[in-house]
């Protein structure tokens, strides 16, 4: 009999926590993946305990097993192996019938890495354990669904009779650590007809996971499997330690059961006799009712989103004019603050505030926004930058300013930081700007209501690769990204390209300005700055003795001219503020509006 007729005669009873158990019990310096290798034996003593205490299904000892933990693919293959067969002698030892589940957990995609390389490490680890005799798998601790629907799949192709348990980490206040909330999870697994059962595990202990499943209703059919931590870790002479007791966590686990759960289980901190304590009150129960009315009310419900004013405009198909200003490097605010006015009184429809670029620390732009907003109520767009924060910070940055009335924002990956420093300052880059849209998004559906965050990418459309650019995009956009920022344009080449990633795109482009306020500074422009493209053409508009005035006057006619080619292409315009000159700006904008 497999697993999914097991859930449906009765509750099914899962182990508990490997690592912390591991570490707990043996006081190793290594992580319990690594003795899947070096000491085989613990982890068969472990999945023995476990079995003794009454679980029928064991999970393998791989959570962790994948390239951040065994760079090698062949020593993390032969983890694999290894851990497999641990599983299974401590199945035969104890002579019970008892299931085996390949335990995958989430696997880090860095910023350098696409999708389809990660994928394919999921496929590889299926591939093993399938050669393995495994059938049943175990995705859990998951922050995010988009991993789901491709490895479930391979999971079915590879054999039919293979089952998929996915299993998500939320927060005492039901969301993941990507955004997803516990509902949206509920609503897309049950959707997701290569996803045998589905549930959450860590992040919460039993009481809060407890007080959130009862705000959840299910379909009838679907099967739930619940494996909260034993309470919430603390650190106790350099080690985590778990609070909860095991009679407490079956108490709990006891009101988890009544809301229909039918698999559960322990994550963090538990131990075997925990699971024993579960294994007491369980006897042959079958799984209870779950609490499933509304479900089809809540599908159908609408919410009523008011959107800001730059995006109302932009979206109404009007071009909208964005004006970049410098940060200051130290506590001077007074430029910035008289730019600020002067942009307002010019009737910009934001000024958009840069996060530190070339990785220079200057004042934090989320907080500077908030300073031009309670100066003159202007719209203000701070940069976002996955370089300085982990997302932690950033979600915290983000729910900051909106609380603030901050809800217009500028995703970007963020400069590297400089060589030089490297070793006493470090970048961050936890997610890059995509995923970090896709949290947006999420965060939009499940907690910002009808107030959401909108944001823009940065579009950097000199690469070789025209296709490429394009396909990143729209990935930007699927991601909920509402238009593009370009770098400023000088050359008739990169007029050309922006026309043609406009018609392949469809996406909304703000097309960037800068004035050249000089020769010297045009110079600079051409030679000095990666990624920017200034024709000859443009060289020779300057002299090196122009007064200011003249190289201004230059300044303005370049930008109109540049503003005239691509205006049936361009949605706006984003001018970038050179050295604080705002007037030079606003003459440049009033220019340009001449053309509507």
């Amino acid at each position: 009999m497999d697993f999914t007729h097991r859930m449906k005669e009765k509750i099914l009873l899962m182990d508990g926590a490997m690592g912390t158990y591991y570490t707990r019990k043996y006081s190793s310096a290594m992580e319990a993946e690594e003795a899947n290798l070096a000491a085989p034996e613990q982890i068969v003593s472990i999945h023995k305990e476990y079995i003794g205490a009454g679980a029928e299904l064991i999970r393998t000892n791989t959570f962790a097993v994948n390239h951040s933990l065994f760079p090698d693919r062949d020593m993390c293959e032969s983890a694999v192996r290894s851990a497999v067969s641990s599983a299974k002698r401590a199945v035969e030892e104890m002579g019970k019938d008892v299931l085996i589940a390949a335990s995958i957990g989430p696997i880090k995609q860095p910023g350098t890495e696409d999708d389809e390389q990660i994928l394919n490490e999921y496929r590889f680890l299926i591939d093993v354990f399938v050669e393995e005799g495994i059938r049943i798998f175990v995705f859990e601790t998951f922050s995010e669904t988009k991993w789901i629907p491709p490895v479930s799949a391979y999971c079915k192709e590879k054999c039919v009779y293979n089952s998929v348990i996915t299993q998500f980490s939320v927060n005492p206040m039901g969301y993941t650590q990507y955004g997803y909330g516990m509902g949206e999870i509920v609503r897309m697994m049950t959707e997701l007809e290569t996803v045998d059962a589905f549930g959450f595990n860590c992040g919460a202990g039993a009481l809060h996971l407890r007080k959130l499943l009862e705000k959840q209703t299910f379909p009838k059919e679907c099967l739930l499997s619940v494996l909260p931590n034993a309470g919430y870790q603390q650190e106790l002479r350099g080690r985590m330690r778990y609070k909860d007791e095991p009679e407490y966590y079956a108490r709990q686990m006891e009101e988890i059961l009544a809301l229909g759960a039918d698999m559960v289980g322990g994550c963090c901190g538990t131990t075997p006799e925990h699971i024993a304590a579960i294994s007491r009150l369980i006897g042959g129960r079958r799984p209870e009712p779950k609490k499933t009315a509304g479900i089809e009310e809540r599908a159908g419900e609408e919410r009523y989103i008011r959107p800001t004013a730059f995006i109302e405009k932009l979206n109404q198909g009007e071009k909208v004019f964005v004006v970049e200003l410098d940060a200051p490097f130290d506590a001077q605010v007074e430029k910035f603050r008289k730019g600020v006015y002067a942009l307002k009184e010019n009737g910009v429809d934001i000024i958009t505030v840069s996060d530190s670029p070339l990785a220079r620390s200057r004042a934090d732009a989320s907080l500077l926004a908030v300073y031009a907003k309670s100066l003159t109520d202007v719209s203000v767009m701070p940069h976002v930058a996955m370089r300085d924060r982990n997302l932690i910070g950033l979600r915290s940055e983000v729910l900051g300013a909106h609380v603030n009335g901050i809800r217009d924002f500028l995703v970007i990956t963020g400069d590297p930081v400089e060589p030089d420093n490297r070793g006493r300052v470090t970048g961050v880059f936890d997610m890059n700007s995509i995923r970090f849209m896709e949290y947006l998004k999420h965060m939009n559906e499940e907690i910002l209501g009808e107030y959401p965050v909108y944001y823009g990418g940065a579009l950097n459309y000199s690469g070789v690769n025209k296709n490429a650019i394009a396909d990143r995009m729209r990935k930007k956009v699927s991601a909920g990204c509402a238009y593009f920022l370009t770098q400023p344009i000088f050359s008739e080449e990169d007029i050309q390209r922006i026309k043609e990633l406009k018609e392949m795109t469809g996406a909304k482009i703000i097309c960037g300005l800068m004035p050249l306020v000089s020769y010297r500074n045009a110079m600079f422009m051409q030679n000095e700055m990666p990624g920017i493209h200034v024709d000859e053409r443009i060289i020779s508009r300057y002299r090196p003795d122009m007064t200011r005035e003249e190289a201004e006057e230059t300044a303005v006619s370049l930008c109109f001219e540049t503003a005239q080619k691509l205006y049936e292409s361009a949605d706006g315009f984003y001018l970038m503020t050179p050295f604080h000159r705002v007037g030079l700006v606003n003459r440049i904008i009033d220019a340009v509006r001449r053309l509507e």
